[in-house]
């Protein structure tokens, strides 16, 4: 054996080429039973005729200045048990010739044949003609009198209630009517209005001559539109309005407007304790250890003035205009110095930094109008990510602005989820520090825009790795989050606490004491940055998966997933990397087409002869559709285990009154029952890794187990007897507007999968070495300089 043999043999390195394991799978034939109907189309008559009727009076009542000329905005609230999207009423939209626009959270009954219970479900919105909503109001009438009116008018027994807009979803304010002149003061408010329509399934903006009525309503009302700030995400217009308090429910009759809410301001850095003497050494060697990827870091600068020795010889760019504040340099220092160098103490060296780090200033944001900030901010990290090529980004900051169950769109998570959509980037973004404020207003929920699909949210705990017992700091904003990224946020890492305070870098190497997911993030992205430089080729997915994977669980992981998502992150991915005897960790990086199944090797090696525990992650970016709150996500990856390739279901004959049971296709008894007209499964039984993934489970079971979530961790734990030869299978399903789309899409995806033997007598890892040849150890990246104003991502997947 060679040296670098033994080496290697000694390390046991993760293992990467898993996409190099795939199978070729066929798709299982359909099943399922009969669905159950809460309602029938008669019911649904019964309860809409009116409804619709009453809506048509309205919009006959509507005064031109407050709806679109050729239009009106019309909500349709779905019944729970159709929120699959193949479900969608799309026959009976395009009947009366309406187009979907969006969708909102709302609640409904779910029923089936031995329950009803409250559940959520959503209200489609969708433009139609006066004439339109006139040929709704015939059908529903009169039934279908051919084919494909029948099918349209079927479609009814899908919604419970046709409306225009309520105000209470559009004005999210306290009543003006509780507002009197005295307490009533003038502020900005984002407006957002609708799509004009959807072509494609793709929205379009809101035209000129309607935003010209809605201008007018403003001035009316003594309103200001800042016109600069007028901005479009997804067919959403997004813009800041200056208003007082009791003018603001004139504007929410404005049929077009989909939200009017005040504007949130940017958060407050957290404070800042006494100095420390002792200091941060520089580090050894300044030149990174990879240089073709660059990590960004938007805050408030790097202290230049104090700097001495070579701790922040990095590029720094001042964006805004506006002279440095002490305070927003402190933290912008002690963010950047954790992205570096990690967490570190007085007294110690500093590590060679992983990767080059820029640092742009964006605080104190320019003189812009009140609460402005905000929006001035997010553009500049939106042009300078769009333009400079940066792959990893760490945001300490964002609006103070908990993430609420109705999930309104939000211009700072719509534009960067589809930021690192399109340019695969990975924001890691602090969860907030609100988690001790009202639970029962929301407002301990993770701030904007650690609501992000495609983001990488963290959170804080009170001590570091791998320091016991740990826990959440109170102060650490909670989950849920939005629909797509549920868990939030996705884990915890050290960022101080009352009893052990988290010591923040200054530019002279000395340290401040404080506390804050501020700078729990940036220690994870130093980790991530440091990961990045560890492993042959990475991309956004990579980092996400890895971050979730070997996320420390808490005891009891389960009941406290709102409070650390997944776990405590480690400080470093290093060791991490290496597999102990009894266990082998395999990287797989692959994409999928829609309507795609994609079959891989699990590797086990049989015979098994102890427990073996498999734990699974995955990880994907998603387009993602800001109209559609509920249905954000566009993409979803499914995953199904198979762990025996010889363990079948078997199906009683018609007429024999007896369960399916489950058998190695090849036993005796197996032989047997297909002699008496048993049938064989086309493929080996499916081990369910969530709850919503059984047989039958609804929709809306199937969305809470993550159907539409973009990052998924599962652990099975199968006896030796269950495991044999086992696949992992991946398949697509693709929406748009809340309906099925069948327009061609690929998905990058990353696996991260963990084969352990419970008894840790087994060498699993020299035996998957040697029976999955295609798989090879993870060599560290060579070392690539990058050319300043361009990116080299040679190393990015």
């Amino acid at each position: 054996m060679t040296d670098v043999q033994s080496n290697e043999a000694a390390s046991r390195p993760l293992l990467v080429n898993g996409e190099a394991l795939r199978l070729d799978v066929i798709a299982p034939q359909g099943g399922g039973g009969d669905k159950h109907e809460p309602q029938t189309i008669e019911q649904a008559r019964e309860i809409l005729l009116p409804q619709v009727t009453a809506t048509a009076e309205a919009v006959a009542q509507m005064p031109q200045g407050l709806r679109a000329k050729d239009r009106v905005y019309v909500e349709a609230k779905l019944l729970p048990n159709y929120l699959a999207a193949s479900y969608f009423p799309g026959e009976l939209l395009a009947h009366v010739g309406a187009s979907p626009v969006g969708s909102r959270a709302d609640v409904g009954r779910y029923v089936t044949k031995s329950k009803s219970v409250e559940a959520q479900t959503r209200r489609l919105i969708f433009t139609v003609t006066d004439d339109g909503l006139s040929r709704l109001q015939q059908l529903i009438a009169n039934g279908g009198g051919n084919r494909t009116e029948q099918q349209a008018f079927s479609q009814i027994k899908e919604l419970d209630e046709i409306s225009l807009p309520r105000e209470s979803d559009v004005l999210k304010a306290p009543d003006p009517s509780e507002t009197n002149a005295q307490s009533s003061t003038r502020k900005i408010w984002e407006a957002v209005l609708h799509p004009r329509a959807s072509r494609n399934g793709l929205p379009e903006p809101l035209d000129e001559e309607t935003l010209a009525l809605w201008f007018s309503l403003i001035a009316e009302e003594e309103g200001v539109v800042y016109r600069d700030y007028i901005r479009h995400v997804g067919g959403l217009t997004f813009m800041p309005v200056s208003l007082d308090a009791v003018q603001t429910g004139a504007l929410a009759r404005f049929n077009p407007l989909r939200v009017l809410r005040p504007m949130p301001a940017i958060r407050p850095r957290p404070r800042f304790g006494a100095r420390s003497g002792q200091r941060l050494a520089s580090p050894a060697v300044n030149q990174p250890v990879l240089s073709d990827i660059s990590v960004a870091v938007f805050d408030g600068g790097v202290d230049t003035a104090r700097a001495s020795g070579n701790l922040f010889s990095i590029p720094t760019h001042d964006i805004t205009p506006v002279p440095p504040n002490q305070g927003d340099l402190d933290h912008g220092t002690g963010v950047t110095g954790a992205v570096l160098y990690g967490l570190a103490g007085p007294g110690e060296q500093a590590r060679t930094p992983p990767l080059p780090v820029e640092s742009y200033r964006v605080l104190p944001a320019p003189h812009v109008p009140d609460d402005l900030e905000g929006y001035w901010v997010l553009d500049q990290i939106r042009e300078k990510v769009e333009n400079n090529g940066h792959r990893l980004v760490n945001l300490s900051l964002g609006p103070t602005l908990a993430v609420e169950d109705d999930m309104e769109p939000n211009r700072w998570t719509s534009e960067l989820d589809q930021l690192a959509w399109e340019k695969d980037v990975l924001f890691v973004v602090a969860a907030g520090n609100d988690g001790e404020q009202d639970r029962q207003t929301g407002l301990h929920r993770v701030q904007v825009p650690a609501d992000m699909v495609n983001g990488l949210a963290v959170g804080a705990c009170d001590v570091p790795a791998p320091v016991r017992p740990w826990e959440r700091a109170p102060y650490s904003s909670v989950g849920p989050g939005r629909h797509g990224a549920r868990v939030q946020p996705l884990g915890v890492q050290f960022g101080g606490s009352e009893s052990r305070m988290f010591n923040v870098v200054s530019a002279d190497g000395s340290f401040l004491e404080a506390s804050g997911t501020s700078f729990a993030a940036p220690v994870t992205t130093h980790a991530l940055a440091d990961l990045v430089t560890r492993l042959p080729r990475v991309n956004s997915s990579v980092l996400r998966a890895f971050a979730v994977h070997f996320a420390e669980r808490p005891w009891m992981h389960r009941k406290l997933r709102d409070e650390v998502g997944y776990g405590r992150h480690p400080l470093s991915f290093e060791e991490l990397l290496n597999c102990a005897p009894h266990e082998a960790h395999v990287l797989y990086v692959d994409e999928i087409e829609r309507s795609e199944l994609l079959g891989y090797q699990v590797p086990v090696v049989s015979p098994v002869k102890a427990k073996t525990k498999l734990q699974i992650t995955l990880a994907y970016a998603s387009p993602v559709d800001p109209t559609q709150p509920t249905e954000y996500t566009s993409a979803s990856l499914e995953l199904s285990l198979r762990p025996h390739h010889r363990r079948h279901s078997f199906t009683a004959p018609a007429g024999l009154d007896e369960k399916s049971r489950t058998l190695d296709f090849t036993s005796d008894e197996a032989r047997n029952l297909m002699a008496q007209g048993w049938k064989l499964s086309q493929e080996p039984v499916n081990k369910s890794l969530s709850a919503g993934n059984k047989p039958g489970s609804s929709e809306a079971q199937l969305r809470d187990s993550g159907k539409w979530e973009t990052v998924r961790h599962h652990r099975v734990t199968l006896n030796p007897d269950e495991v044999e030869d086992p696949r992992l299978e991946v398949s697509y399903v693709a929406r748009r507007a809340g309906a099925l789309d069948n327009s061609p899409t690929k998905i990058p995806f990353a696996l991260l999968i963990s084969v352990v033997d419970e008894s840790k007598q087994a060498d699993v890892y020299n035996a998957v070495r040697a029976k999955f040849g295609p798989l090879r150890p993870a060599q560290r990246a060579q070392t690539r300089l990058r050319t300043r104003g361009t990116s080299m991502t040679s190393h990015w997947y």
